[in-house]
């Protein structure tokens, strides 16, 4: 249990300095319909920040594990975008097997937060 506590905390502590190291990437894989999507690139990024920061420094609740689920799916359509709209993105460069790993990884973290459960 705590060897999954310490991978999901990094894994969420690495995404969210991400948002913070190039916001305009972030921004540009929000849905264009939303208003403030720089803004929501940082808010993002401050949220698994804390997600990780609370996996490394204690025990959590269902309750806790349960927001963090139901935040991977709320972003995983911006993971569904970046590889519908690669070349939109300036992303075309990177390999197909990436950017698709990146959807089934999203199932994975949220099985392994259910799995944190008690």
């Amino acid at each position: 249990m705590k060897m999954k506590r310490i991978i999901m905390g990094t894994i969420f502590i690495i995404a969210g300095v991400a948002h913070f190291l190039k916001p305009e990437k972030f921004a540009n894989i929000t849905p264009r319909f939303l208003p403030f999507r720089t803004f929501i690139a940082y808010f993002t990024g401050v949220v698994e920040l804390l997600f990780g920061m609370l996996l490394l420094t204690r025990k959590v609740t269902n309750w806790q594990l349960g927001a963090m689920q139901k935040f991977l799916w709320a972003v995983f359509p911006a993971n569904i975008y970046m590889y519908t709209h690669q070349d939109k993105l300036g992303i075309s460069h990177l390999p197909d097997w990436a950017l698709l790993g990146r959807l089934p990884l999203q199932k994975v973290m949220s099985d392994t937060l259910e799995d944190m459960k008690r």
